[in-house]
């Protein structure tokens, strides 16, 4: 799958790693893993252009892995965690998010199980939203509560923290 390559973009050279993808490849990694809009970007020298540019940006997808669903979770190596993102309410379409550490930013694909550092888990659980709703108060009417919920849903798969 494309996503193979993604391990070497964090080398000197990550061209030499996208060479080596096709170009349906390259415009799939694009599209799910940056959310990136392709558009007409057929050629291969532009699709990879794309692709490094995303990645001087997120510096912080070096650490990050899209593993396959039937990894051991015996691959998981110490300090890190295997994570799936769930699509929510805030993300319809199952865009990746984006979360932000320590001046890095990553992208994390929905749907998809992950490998990434036990630190970039607080992102998430630290990525929490209030929400109106209409409660029962102590006196039995009726009165606005206001309860937090993850903004983005995920689900810790393996933790070796």
């Amino acid at each position: 799958m494309a996503y193979e390559a993604e391990s070497e973009l964090g080398t000197n050279n990550p061209r030499d790693a996208l060479l080596k993808l096709t170009v349906a490849e390259l415009s799939s990694m694009a599209r799910n893993l940056y959310g990136l809009n392709v558009g007409g970007a057929t050629a291969k020298k532009e699709l990879i252009d794309l692709i490094v540019n995303a990645t001087q940006k997120f510096k912080g997808n070096a650490d990050i892995q899209v593993v396959s669903e039937d990894a051991q979770d015996e691959e998981v190596p110490k300090g890190y965690v295997k994570i799936r993102v769930s699509a929510g309410p805030l993300n319809p379409r199952n865009r990746p998010i984006i979360i932000g550490l320590n001046f890095k930013m990553a992208s994390l694909p929905v749907n998809q199980p992950i490998v990434m550092p036990g630190k970039w888990l607080t992102c998430l659980q630290d990525a929490v939203e209030s929400k109106a709703v209409i409660g029962t108060g102590t006196d039995g009417r009726e009165e606005l509560q206001w309860i937090e919920q993850q903004k983005h849903p995920f689900t810790i798969m393996v933790d070796n923290r």
